[in-house]
């Protein structure tokens, strides 16, 4: 804006309001002249002024009229001084605004300088605004910090967990592999693994693996159960930080001295709220909240691989059991059969015997026994063979009662005959009989009633075959038989034994498989499946019954089979397998989905049985 000159404005408005009033001085002289053309009179100033004495105060109207100007300019002077004034502060308060608007953006917000004195509308928006963006700063600061300890927890989680994945089957070189990363990682100064053991009927805790310094240790230290802090640790399954380090607790030792932590972290290792062991970490300084965090999350990991590695180990080792039984029971099995086999051709060869049995009691039949008595059992006529058999003469046993030839014991027995006889009814059996000479001779009787026209019995018919010999050869083989039903019962009873024993290894094998946290599936050397567990179908998406019975080949794709030499040997039934040999091979779900596990297959043969058992372990272990 350009800069007006208060000077010039006053002698210009004095100057114009002199010519001003001048003007109008000179208009009236002019007017007051032409009163000369009316009067006849010579016209002159002098004159005029005689004429019209009004003119006098009207010379002074220059004068006026230049002050009056003096006074305007001075007041519109004023008025653009305070303007100025006014301006000039807006300027050096845009000024003071730009600067601390630049001040912001450069981030610069420890100046310590106000916008005005008062406090209007716009100064007290930009404190605040300032004030928003400190604490905006502070919070962009916070957010950065704690996504740097996320990104450092997430990273380390995933680095955790490649190391796991490509453990082995040793419970110590696991340990000491863990224990070893957290110290790298986590930089901290030692740390110590501790694993509990249940091989006894008491608890206690193993120190596995120790780490200081960066150097392995090897240590020989048990903690009974309950024990110091890893003790309770493990039984309240929380967390244990401590700052507050007793002098005896621990050292941490190098080459140059020892000194005691400043902090100990102990963490124990659960998973399903089940507890494998506890991890003590100390350190030089104290640990902050994430890497407490960090800790937990891998420590569960650490417990879930733990359990697997144990499971596996345990069902590797059932496995062989089971495989060491299953042939004990092939060979036992097969001296059954030689011991069923060896009792058949007994049994056959008693079948034969009762057939010529049946054979001479046929012949017997041809040469009967005949006799006629009455219903009191009074004898009326008898043939040779009864007189041959009874070993009487005829004039001996004429007119006797049936009684003479049976013991005094069986008496009895003649008498229920006799009466079911007069009842009208037949006797057919087996009876013992008594000879003249006090023999004792068996006879098969058949006892008929002979009825006349009128309902009554006339006499009794009676026909018998001496079957003594063959009672006798009966009791005979019935010895034998229930020597050879004795010793069938007790071969029976051993089988059905050694059958449950298996069935209840079998189904102690398949519970056992059945609650491993590992995928488990079996089959026969066909590629038939005949085992899936509840970790399998978690892990293909399919259901049991979906699977059972199926070939293998559908639990990969036609590209894993034809490219990678581990499928390929498994789902061919006419290739040799990889057997005992960890390898990593993509796995295809129900819906399509390929998925890297751990598959690991052992084999098991039973006579002319074959079964694959297949261990599978998901790659991707879940962190969070």
């Amino acid at each position: 804006m350009k800069k007006i000159n208060v000077k010039n404005i006053k002698s210009k408005f004095t100057f114009r309001g002199f010519l001003l009033g001048l003007f109008f001085y000179m208009i009236t002289i002019l007017f007051g002249l032409d009163v000369f053309g009316y009067i006849q009179q010579t016209p002159s100033v002098f004159t005029l002024y005689k004429i019209f004495p009004g003119l006098w105060p009207l010379s002074f109207l220059p004068l006026v009229t230049a002050y009056i100007g003096y006074i305007v300019s001075n007041n519109f002077s004023n008025i653009i001084r305070a303007q100025n004034k006014h301006l000039k502060q807006e300027e050096t308060r845009s000024l003071t605004v730009l600067e601390f608007i630049d001040n912001l953006r450069k981030g610069n917000f420890q100046d310590s300088f106000s916008l005005s004195e008062s406090k209007d509308k716009l100064s007290e928006s930009l404190l605040r605004l300032r004030d928003y963006l400190i604490k905006s700063k502070e919070e962009q600061e916070q957010r950065r910090i704690e996504e740097e300890q996320r990104t450092w927890v997430t990273q380390g989680v995933a680095q955790f967990g490649e190391i796991l994945r490509k453990n082995d089957d040793n419970i110590e070189n696991l340990s000491y592999n863990i224990i070893k990363y957290l110290v790298e990682y986590m930089r901290i100064n030692q740390a110590g693994f501790y694993l509990i053991n249940r091989t006894t009927n008491e608890k206690h805790f193993e120190l596995t693996a120790c780490i200081a310094f960066d150097r392995k240790k090897f240590a020989d230290k048990r903690i009974e159960w309950e024990e110091g802090l890893i003790g309770r640790c493990a039984l309240e399954k929380e967390t244990i930080y401590l700052t507050d380090i007793p002098n005896n607790y621990i050292n941490i030792t190098s080459g140059l001295g020892d000194a005691n932590p400043k902090s100990i972290l102990i963490v124990p290792l659960k998973t399903n709220d089940e507890i494998y062991g506890v991890i003590e970490l100390a350190s030089f300084k104290e640990f902050q909240d994430f890497e407490i965090e960090f800790v937990e999350k891998t420590a569960e990991s650490i417990a879930l691989t733990i359990s697997a590695v144990q499971n596996t180990i345990r069902t590797t080792k059932l496995l062989k059991e089971t495989q060491s039984q299953a042939e004990r029971m092939s060979q036992q099995e097969e001296e059954l059969r030689q011991n069923l086999e060896e009792m058949q051709a007994t049994q056959e060869e008693s079948d034969r015997r009762e057939i010529e049995m049946k054979g001479i009691l046929e012949a017997i039949d041809h040469a009967a026994i005949s006799s006629e008595f009455e219903t009191d059992g009074t004898l009326i006529s008898v043939n040779e063979n009864f007189l041959k058999t009874y070993q009487y003469n005829l004039e001996e046993i004429e007119g006797q009662n049936l009684k003479i030839f049976f013991f005094k014991d069986n008496v009895s027995e003649l008498d229920q005959i006799l009466a079911d006889l007069q009842n009208g009814h037949n006797f057919k059996g087996r009876v013992k009989r008594r000879t003249k000479m006090g023999d004792e001779i068996y006879l098969l009787t058949t006892y008929t009633p002979v009825i006349d026209h009128e309902g009554e019995i006339i006499k009794i018919l009676s026909l018998e075959n001496d079957i003594t010999e063959q009672v006798k050869m009966e009791e005979t083989l019935k010895e034998s038989k229930d020597e050879l039903g004795i010793k069938l019962e007790e071969a029976k009873k051993e089988v059905m034994e050694q059958f449950k024993e298996v069935e209840a290894i079998k189904i102690r094998t398949e519970k056992t498989l059945e609650g491993a946290l590992d995928a488990i599936i079996t089959m026969d050397k066909n590629g038939k499946i005949d085992f899936f567990n509840e970790a399998a179908e978690k892990l293909w998406n399919y259901q049991r019954s979906e699977v059972l019975g199926k070939n293998i080949k559908m639990l990969f794709s036609e590209s894993s089979i034809e490219k990678d030499d581990f499928i390929a040997a498994f789902v061919d039934p006419e290739k040799d397998k990889i057997i005992g040999e960890r390898r990593e091979v993509p796995i295809k779900d129900k819906f399509g989905t390929e998925v890297a596990v751990l598959f690991l297959l052992s084999e098991a043969k039973v006579g002319d049985d074959h079964s694959y058992t297949a261990f599978i372990q998901n790659v991707e272990v879940e962190l969070f």
